[in-house]
C-alpha cells in the first residue's frame, strides 16, 4: 500500500446503521460520518435488523451480515463493530475474511459483558482477526480490563463517544440556585435500567417531605416497567410525569425540566451510556450505579454514584435528601462533559492518523 494516498484507500465499515437506533448503531453512524471525508472510497455494509417485522429482524440481521463477507474483498482496511453474545461468533469470521486478503482489522467493542471474562469466541475472534488487529474501545477501564482478559491483544485504541449526542444541550440554561429538586430518568424504561430503583427513591424522598419532582422519559420495555409506572403515578400523583419516547426538542426539553438525572443501571452490557453525557451537557447532576465505565466517563464531575443498584437507594437517599439545586455544580456538570468531548474528538483525529499514516 506503499504509494496509495486516503482517496486511494479502500476502506470497509460492518456493522448496524440505524433504524433501529440503539448505542451501537449510533456510534456506527457516527464513524461513518467522520471517516467519509477522509475516504472517498469508503463502503458501507448495513448489518442491522432494519425496520422489518419483529418476527422477521433476526434472519434480516443475519442476511444482512452474511452479505457484508462479500464487501470484505478488495478492502484495504475493515472496521467491524463487534457483535455481542453469539453473534460474536460471524464477527470472527468477517474478521478472519478480512485479515485473509489482506486489509488491516479494526474491531469496535461496544458491550462490557465480554471484557470481564474469557470466553471461547472472544479467543475465536481474537485469532481470527491475528495479533496485529486494533481493538477499539470506549474508555480505559474497558482497555485496561480487555487487555487483562484478553492479554494476547497488542494493540488497544480508545475513542470515547461523549460526541454522539445532540449538542442542542449545551444551549439550555445552567440549572438556577435553590430551585426545586427534580429528578428525570430516561432510557428503554426496564428492570436493567433501573426503573425500580428510581421510583422506590423517588417515593422515599416523598415519604421524608423532601420537595421532589420525577420525569421519567422513554418506552416502556414490558409489562414490569408499566407497572412501575402506575405505582409512580400512584404514590406522587401530580410530582410524576411520563412523558414517553423521547426525540429532538422533547428531549431537549426533558433535560432542561430536570436537575437530577437518576440512572441506577444493572444492564450487563452497559459501557459508556450516551445519556449520561447527555445530562452532564444539560448541566444536570448523574446519580448512577458503577455499572460498565460509569464511574470513568463521570470521573470530574459533580456526580453521586453507588456501588450497585441493589443498595442503591440506600446510599443515595441521604445525598439527595440534603442535596441543593446549584449554578455553580451545573456548570461543574456542564464543563466535565466538554472536557469529555475534548478528548474523543482528539482520539478519533488520531484514529484516522493511524488508518491514513499506513498508506502515505
Amino acid at each position: 500500500m506503499g504509494g496509495k494516498t486516503p482517496s486511494d484507500m479502500r476502506l470497509t465499515l460492518i456493522g448496524p446503521i440505524p433504524p433501529p437506533i440503539n448505542g451501537q448503531s449510533v456510534v456506527m453512524h457516527h464513524m461513518a460520518s467522520e471517516l467519509a471525508p477522509h475516504f472517498e472510497q469508503m463502503r458501507i455494509a448495513d448489518t442491522s435488523e432494519g425496520d422489518s417485522p419483529k418476527w422477521a429482524r433476526p434472519l434480516s440481521a443475519l442476511f444482512r451480515s452474511v452479505n457484508a463477507l462479500r464487501k470484505v474483498r478488495g478492502s484495504d482496511a475493515v472496521y467491524i463493530a463487534v457483535k455481542a453474545g453469539k453473534g460474536m461468533w460471524l464477527t470472527a469470521a468477517t474478521a478472519g475474511l478480512a485479515r485473509m486478503t489482506g486489509a488491516r482489522v479494526f474491531l469496535h467493542h461496544h458491550s462490557y459483558a465480554y471484557v470481564r471474562e474469557r470466553t471461547s469466541r472472544m479467543v475465536a475472534l481474537m485469532r481470527a482477526a491475528g495479533s496485529n488487529a486494533h481493538h477499539i474501545v470506549l474508555s480505559q477501564s474497558m482497555a485496561h480490563d480487555l487487555g487483562g482478559v484478553m492479554p494476547e491483544i497488542r494493540r488497544i485504541l480508545v475513542i470515547g463517544n461523549a460526541g454522539l449526542i445532540d449538542k442542542g444541550l449545551l444551549d439550555l440554561p445552567i440549572k438556577a440556585d435553590g430551585g426545586q429538586l427534580v429528578l428525570g430518568h430516561l432510557s428503554n424504561l426496564s428492570l436493567q435500567k433501573g426503573i425500580v430503583e428510581v421510583v422506590d427513591l423517588a417515593v422515599a424522598l416523598h415519604h421524608a417531605n423532601i420537595p421532589i419532582r420525577l420525569v421519567m422519559g422513554g418506552p416502556a420495555s414490558d409489562a414490569t416497567a408499566l407497572t412501575h409506572l402506575d405505582r409512580a403515578a400512584r404514590e406522587l400523583g401530580d410530582l410524576f410525569e411520563n412523558r414517553g419516547p423521547l426525540t429532538g426538542d422533547a428531549k431537549l426539553d426533558f433535560f432542561g425540566a430536570i436537575t437530577h438525572f437518576i440512572f441506577p443501571s444493572r444492564y450487563a452490557h452497559e459501557a459508556v451510556p450516551l445519556v449520561l453525557y447527555e445530562a452532564m451537557a444539560a448541566g444536570a447532576v448523574c446519580v448512577a450505579t458503577r455499572q460498565g465505565s460509569i464511574s470513568e466517563q463521570l470521573n470530574g464531575s459533580p456526580s453521586l454514584l453507588s456501588n450497585g443498584a441493589d443498595s442503591f437507594v440506600e446510599e443515595m437517599l441521604p445525598a439527595l435528601a440534603v442535596a441543593a439545586v446549584s449554578s455553580a455544580t451545573s456548570q461543574e456538570s456542564r464543563y466535565a462533559y466538554l472536557r469529555a468531548l475534548a478528548e474523543s474528538e482528539r482520539q478519533l483525529a488520531d484514529f484516522v492518523t493511524i488508518l491514513v499514516r499506513r498508506i502515505l
